[in-house]
């Protein structure tokens, strides 16, 4: 769905809209999901401040909360309040906490010993910075430029497998959250180990029912009531079986113990001085993948967002807000924060879909940087374990169970090969993988798809060019001879080498009579690539092998150039020809086969308009009665018949010449409609109904016409009604002669 498809929304005035935000079928649930929000955004943050600073540098671990918890005020809230999506949520990206641990670490081994702990600690610090600048004017940048579309170009299955891998990540996070284990292979078999087993089954359980209920019960208040009820049952269980919250929390029940948060120092002159640099640039490489994480995560994040919501993101201002943020972030010394499409689709499955959320959510950041995190450990891990695991099951049923009914088995592969590689390898690998596999199915597929829009022979397809009975009966009957492609879309290598066996199969065909013409019409053909030239070639020289022309129209500049690379320009011309209209190109291959029978296309020219019809009209009839009513014109080239639009008040039989019927187009660019020969009429229909004139028509060259006026054709009718009847009988099987042409032409088509 592009912006073009969506109406255009009303814009309310602001009081109105402020106002709207505290009605209560809106504050309770925005509230509640802020408040929710605000709990994973400080989890979240603490989380990675200990993965960052950790071993030597936990010492500075409150100050690295506060750096991150900075940076949650800053991307939460703003990117909230200045979204194309009112309900879009972001945080300090998880994604890359990893990375930025490892240059942690590296830093670390390479200043170890040599520096003091607390220059270490600002080396980390700048690279932390470098990272968020960087990230902010790479995304700034590629929005001002307007790159968001390419996302576009991603193919939706590469879009389900990245939602289907968020699914399983949040799936898999859930039961770490609730089991206090890190899940790896070493760790499984104590995450079944029954104490453990009960605090993430009962998580997952609890999971399953907002699963189910929220299913059924589309309110907004069901999800607060059921996180709330959950609360309220888990410390009734506490109250009856008199366990207090500390003995809960030793034994792993309840979020926490946490460190003290660090109030936020704002980044000082010291850190950039007194940083390792040389360290620094060394992790040049790791910089750049956050990059591209960045990059890949908010496309990928506010594309499928778009699924998730059904409405339009502005992709490009998402990337602004990203860079402009990263940029403050920069200044603070925070880390790189994006849009979170999890938090996101919890908050749209809340039934929120406000502002306040994010400024709520940032509020809460602020709040834990002034008094602490003491309050959060009174918060059941199980709670939020489900919360997480109901968030990821959605993912998972809709790109695992009802893809399998809604996408192709190709594409539905792609998602779960995305999936496994996510699971296993993680987000960058997995959207690769998936890109790389639908380009190669896009091949194969592309590659079966025929570039033959249609497929015609002289029989049925003739040029814009009126002639004689008789050459139309010796065209009709030779039109096997000439073969026409109408080719369509690009053209490379798979699809053009299917071309060159459909000309091969025409070529040997035994049933036929031997080719003489093949055409190939480039009209609609959008380009080709250089790999696709070599089957051009091989057409080429079968021409040279079985004796018949190759005839290209409707080249492009650039096709006709790389054409050119490949020597097509050096061909013989009973070997290869262009054109630059299919018509002209059908009308010359007919010339040629008239030749071929001996016929020039100007033999009537020699004769006499009397003799020219007597095959027309019946044996007997007096045609110099006829033609007596008819005025016998000499005009030189160029000479114009008649006008386009002027009333129709005659028409003429060509004795000797040729004229052309033109369209003329309001920028003056004019179009062949017909060319009319000897031997043919023109003007009739004009003049039989009584209309302005559809064309113009113009001589090619010196031509003998006879002119049949209105008043003579009713003095005709007047005078000599049999006369009258015998002409109108001759054009009525003139126009039924081209109708049935016409006919022919379309069930060609058609078959």
């Amino acid at each position: 769905m592009t912006g073009s498809d969506v109406a255009t929304p009303e814009i309310k005035p602001l009081k109105q809209r402020i106002l709207e935000e505290f009605e209560p079928s809106r504050l309770i649930p925005n509230l509640m999901a802020g408040i929710v929000v605000g709990i994973i955004v400080v989890i979240v943050s603490i989380s990675l401040a200990t993965l960052i600073f950790s071993g030597e540098l936990a010492q500075y671990l409150p100050d690295g909360i506060g750096l991150v918890l900075f940076s949650g005020i800053i991307v939460t809230g703003l990117i909230s309040l200045t979204s194309s999506y009112s309900g879009m949520i972001a945080y300090p990206q998880e994604r890359v906490a990893p990375i930025l641990a490892v240059i942690a670490t590296f830093i670390l081994s390479e200043m170890s010993g040599k520096a003091e702990t607390e220059v270490i600690f600002l080396t980390v610090v700048a690279a932390i910075t470098v990272a968020s600048l960087t990230n902010g004017i790479f995304l700034s940048a590629l929005g001002f430029f307007k790159l968001g579309g390419l996302i576009r170009f991603i193919p939706y299955p590469v879009i389900g497998g990245f939602l289907a891998g968020t699914g399983w990540l949040l799936v898999r996070g859930s039961i770490g959250v609730m089991s206090g284990i890190h899940l790896s292979m070493e760790e499984l078999p104590h995450l079944f180990e029954a104490a453990v087993l009960l605090k993430w089954g009962l998580g997952v359980l609890f999971g399953i029912v907002m699963v189910v209920v929220t299913h059924r019960i589309s309110h907004y208040l069901t999800l607060p009531a059921l996180l709330l009820g959950a609360v309220a049952v888990f410390y009734l269980v506490l109250l009856v079986g008199q366990i207090s919250p500390t003995e809960a929390r030793n034994a792993g029940w309840l979020l926490g113990p946490f460190p003290e948060a660090g109030a936020w120092k704002p980044l000082s002159v010291q850190a950039f001085t007194q940083a390792n640099w040389t360290a620094i640039f060394a992790q040049s490489g790791n910089l750049a993948t956050i990059l591209l994480i960045s990059v890949v995560s908010v496309l990928l994040n506010s594309g499928a967002l778009e699924l998730v919501v059904k409405k339009d993101i502005d992709l490009n201002r998402e990337l602004k807000i990203s860079g402009a943020c990263n940029l403050l972030v920069a200044l603070g010394g925070g880390t790189v924060g994006f849009h979170s499409l999890s938090i996101s689709r919890l908050v749209h499955k809340m039934g929120a879909d406000s502002r306040l959320v994010g400024v709520v959510a940032a509020a809460m950041c602020a709040l834990m940087i002034m008094f602490g995190t003491a309050v959060l450990e009174y918060f059941p891990r199980l709670i939020l374990g489900g919360l997480l695991f109901y968030l990821g099951m959605h993912f998972l049923v809709e790109w695992v169970y009802d893809a399998w009914f809604r996408l192709t088995k190709a594409d539905y592969s792609v998602v779960i090969m995305i999936l496994a590689f996510v699971g296993v390898f993680g987000y960058l690998h997995g959207v690769v993988v998936g890109i790389i596999a639908c380009t190669i199915l896009f091949l194969i597929n592309y590659s079966r798809v025929n570039v033959v829009k249609l497929a015609l022979t002289g029989e049925h397809h003739q040029s814009n060019v009126d002639r004689p009975a008789r050459h139309y009966r010796i065209l009709h009957r030779k039109g096997q001879r000439l073969f026409i492609f109408k080719l369509q879309g690009f053209i490379f290598f798979g699809t053009a080498n299917g071309l060159l066996e459909q000309v091969r199969l025409r070529v040997n065909d035994k049933e036929l009579p031997p080719l003489r013409y093949m055409i190939l019409d480039f009209s609609s053909v959008s380009g080709i690539d250089s790999s696709s030239t070599l089957s051009f070639v091989k057409m080429k020289q079968l021409a040279e092998q079985n004796n018949f022309t190759l005839v290209f129209t409707h080249l492009s500049r650039d096709i006709n150039r790389q054409l050119e690379k490949e020597g097509f320009d050096k061909a013989p011309p009973e070997i290869f020809r262009t054109f630059t209209d299919l018509d002209y190109a059908v009308e010359w291959c007919e010339n040629q086969i008239l030749l071929s029978e001996h016929i020039s296309a100007s033999e009537y020219d020699q004769i006499d308009l009397h003799d020219q019809l007597k095959d027309s009209f019946p044996e007997g009839y007096d045609l110099d009665k006829l033609l007596s009513y008819f005025e016998r014109l000499e005009v030189e080239e160029n000479y114009c018949l008649m006008n386009q639009n002027d009333p129709a008040d005659d028409l003429f039989l060509i004795e000797k010449g040729q004229v052309t019927a033109k369209l003329i187009l309001e920028n003056k660019k004019e179009i062949r409609l017909r060319t009319m020969c000897s031997g043919t009429i023109v003007g009739e229909v004009g003049l039989i109904l009584n209309e302005p004139r559809s064309a113009t028509v113009v001589a090619d060259r010196p031509s003998t016409i006879y002119r049949l006026s209105a008043d003579a054709l009713k003095k005709m009718q007047s005078e000599a009604p049999e006369t009258a009847v015998a002409f109108h009988n001759f054009i009525t099987r003139l126009i039924a002669e081209r109708l049935a042409n016409a006919n022919r032409a379309i069930q060609s088509i058609v078959e």
